[in-house]
């Protein structure tokens, strides 16, 4: 392999020239627009018109396929940690944890005891601390050992993890913890799968944005769990929550390894999923088998040896990105990574204090039955439906922009919630507009994540790079639980003042560095013209290469 522009261009262009020579001896059996048929090898003649558009279209479809497909995946197992508020409900139902709380008679024996509440707080932070910690191991297994094998193995770890969820005694905290930590080890599916997202060209964010949304659809999954058990626990026949948890979640973990076997069939065994879309389109050839493909490249590298072929059009509109090209650990020890893992740690921590005691703090306000709560997750699945919208922001209005759009919303979350009796936010019928902003906010903000990873560093190594910056953010998923078990001994309005200050506290990285950064150094890539910024607007001299 060459390195330099050159190298890059060179590797281009074989790998068009190789594509173009498979498709040429794979398309058996397509009947060109007189109505003839190729042989099964392909005889080396050009490929006709309408067989193009025939194999163009195949291609086409595939990709939509592997989207949904992704995005199927990831719902399923992908983001079920933070689908918490559900699980916690029929937990303190069930008494899982009770047994150091004093009942009141005057309550009948029924509510969360701050012990209780405690201890649940821990496992999720298990749970949550996996999410982030766990997709570094994750992100290296895919980009040295596939794709294929990285979400087979994750799902079967996470059919690990909802066996000991449905067979753990309701006094054993220990279990819960683990079975808690290995079902966010299922997010690492969500970094697999967002490679996908290079199939879209200039759409790239909206396809990564979408795939983030997937992960915040997986919520959807504890919510039926949660009124599963409590249809069967409280059925006629008399089951008890302990033996309902037991049947519903079996049935999850059975589905859950049906796919990991489907994934055998339909991943890649590398890191691009170019190689399930010829699969899916019909193109299964080996391109070393045949024997027209051998020619063209032969020839293509002879003629390296000459004048420099001509650089290829960017495919549907993909742009390389700044540090693409680079090594892993060049890209890993870059000003932009550093500061874009450090945004994203800072962002973790209100992130998961929010979700451990939103909880709590409703009940503080009088949300005794649950209702409210349950409407702070119902919230959390239909926003879903606005991730691609964060991707699309992205490539409209660029990366800097969005990020502190997310962390506004933050920031006006907790105010919502209230720093006090002094400053109390919003009345309890009205914390709809609270999950509202703050799920608006997570989704762009996990999103911007994910779309500035490809938008900065390309996905040679999109594995270890996520990864390491989502094991970074680990660090700071622990702090969460004393801010919360702070806020169960004292009240919860200091915790949210500083969850607020932390979030505007960043706005110097998204103003400052991050959108200043596309204007002038960038040329904002995916702004449109009538911003009056050219593309072409960048360094003299600059070929591209060696970009920052």
């Amino acid at each position: 392999m060459r390195f330099g522009r050159r190298g890059w261009e060179v590797s281009r262009e074989r790998s068009r020239t190789r594509t173009f020579a498979v498709i040429q001896s794979t398309c058996a059996n397509d009947v060109s627009p007189s109505g003839s048929q190729r042989d099964a090898r392909g005889s080396g003649r050009d490929i006709k018109e309408g067989e193009w558009a025939t194999m163009v279209m195949g291609e086409e479809r595939a990709k939509w396929v592997l989207l949904a497909y992704g995005l199927f995946m990831t719902t399923l197992v992908a983001g079920v940690v933070y689908g918490w508020q559900s699980f916690r409900a029929v937990f303190i139902a069930e008494g899982v944890l009770d047994e150091g709380c004093a009942r009141d008679a005057s309550d009948g024996g029924d509510g969360e005891c701050p012990s209780q509440a405690k201890e649940l707080g821990v496992i999720f932070a298990c749970g949550a601390w996996s999410v982030q910690a766990c997709r570094m191991v994750t992100g290296l297994a895919r980009d040295r050992y596939g794709t294929r094998v990285c979400v087979v193995g994750v799902m079967l770890i996470v059919a690990v993890g909802i066996v000991l969820l449905a067979v753990s005694p309701s006094q054993s905290l220990a279990l819960f913890c683990v079975g808690y930590f290995l079902l966010g080890i299922g997010a690492g599916v969500q970094l697999c799968m967002q490679s996908i997202s290079m199939l879209f060209g200039k759409y790239q964010g909206a396809a990564s944005a979408t795939l983030s949304g997937a992960f915040t659809l997986s919520a959807v999954i504890p919510l039926v769990c949660a009124e599963g058990i409590k249809s069967v626990a409280t059925g006629p026949d008399g089951t008890s929550y302990a033996d309902a948890r037991l049947g519903v979640l079996m049935v999850w973990c059975v589905t859950v390894v049906v796919f990991a076997a489907s994934a055998l069939w339909l991943m890649p065994k590398g890191g691009e999923f170019r190689e399930s879309v010829r699969y899916l389109a019909g193109k299964k050839a080996d391109d070393d088998d045949d024997d027209e493909a051998k020619k063209k490249i032969a020839k293509e590298e002879k003629e390296d040896e000459g004048a420099p072929p001509p650089a290829p059009p960017p495919a549907n509109g993909h742009r390389r990105a700044p540090h693409e090209g680079k090594s892993a650990r060049q890209q890993l020890v870059s000003l932009d990574f550093i500061l874009l893992a450090v945004w994203f740690t800072v962002m973790l921590l209100p992130t998961n204090y929010f979700i451990i005691s939103v909880g709590d703090q409703l009940e503080d306000m009088g949300d005794g039955d649950g209702t409210i709560t349950r409407g702070f997750q119902l919230v959390w699945v239909l926003s879903t439906v606005l991730s691609p919208l964060a991707g699309y922001s992205a490539d409209i209005v660029g990366r800097g922009s969005t990020m502190t759009f997310a962390m506004g919303c933050y920031a006006a979350s907790f105010a919502m919630l209230g720093f006090g009796d002094e400053t109390s936010g919003l009345s309890l019928n009205n914390q709809w507009i609270n999950f509202v902003c703050f799920n608006v906010g997570r989704l762009w903000v996990f999103s911007m994540y994910f779309v500035s990873v490809g938008r900065l560093f390309g996905f040679k190594h999109y594995g270890t790079l996520a990864g390491a910056g989502l094991l970074l953010s680990a660090m700071s998923t622990p702090l969460a639980v004393p801010m919360h078990q702070s806020g169960v001994d004292g009240g919860f309005g200091d915790a949210n003042l500083a969850s607020a200050m932390i979030c505007l506290a960043l706005t110097p990285y998204t103003v400052g560095w991050a959108w200043r950064r596309e204007v002038t150094e960038e040329g904002m890539r995916g702004f449109p013209a009538r911003w009056g910024i050219d593309e072409r607007d960048t360094a003299p001299g600059d070929d591209g290469e060696n970009r920052v």
